[in-house]
């Protein structure tokens, strides 16, 4: 019995790198057990090839949410300072409010003025800032916080935002400051 071995594969074991030499003389046998071990390469094959997509799957996913995190921290590092620009504007709808006091102003200072809010409010929509918008709408406590109720005696009124204190701001979709609202209840 002469036996070779197949000394280029050492993870084989040893039964499957012996051909024989009686197997040698039945070609079939030989076919038979070559068609097994290439049926079991090739599902190892399969199971590395499934893995390493699931690695590769994984690594893309990984690296699309840490970019999405990234965006996310860019946008909002600058919230800080968007909410001071939102006290700034609230400084102007308090000037605005005064309607004695403004129309006291020299009219070119009022210009200078309302374009300087203007400018502001620029500023604060390239940042993805937007004022939210409650008056006349029904109350939504995801967007303000009420501080009161003002009797109506309209029944379509009831729940409506009536008065806002101080308006609310979403940056990107997202709340930063909430409304600060009356809120209409009807009277009986």
């Amino acid at each position: 019995m002469e036996k070779k071995n197949n000394k280029n594969n050492p993870a084989s074991s040893e039964t499957d790198d012996v051909i024989i030499e009686e197997e040698i003389d039945n070609p079939a046998e030989v076919i038979k057990k070559l068609r097994i071990k290439l049926k079991d390469c090739e599902a190892e094959k399969g199971e590395y090839l499934a893995g390493w997509q699931r690695t590769k799957a994984d690594s893309i996913n990984a690296r699309k949410e840490e970019e999405e995190k990234r965006q996310d921290i860019i946008k909002f590092s600058e919230k800080a300072l968007v909410l001071e620009l939102v006290n700034l504007a609230d400084s102007f709808d308090r000037l605005y409010a005064n309607k004695e006091g403004w129309e006291k102003i020299d009219k070119n200072w009022r210009r200078g003025m309302e374009h300087l809010r203007a400018q502001l409010m620029s500023i604060m929509k390239s940042r993805g800032v937007e004022a939210i918008e409650n008056l006349g709408k029904i109350f939504n406590p995801k967007e303000s916080e009420s501080i009161g109720e003002l009797g109506i005696d309209k029944e379509e009124k009831d729940s409506m935002v009536m008065e806002e204190m101080r308006k609310g701001y979403k940056m990107h979709g997202i709340i930063i400051r909430p409304s600060l609202v009356k809120v209409g209840k009807l009277i009986k």
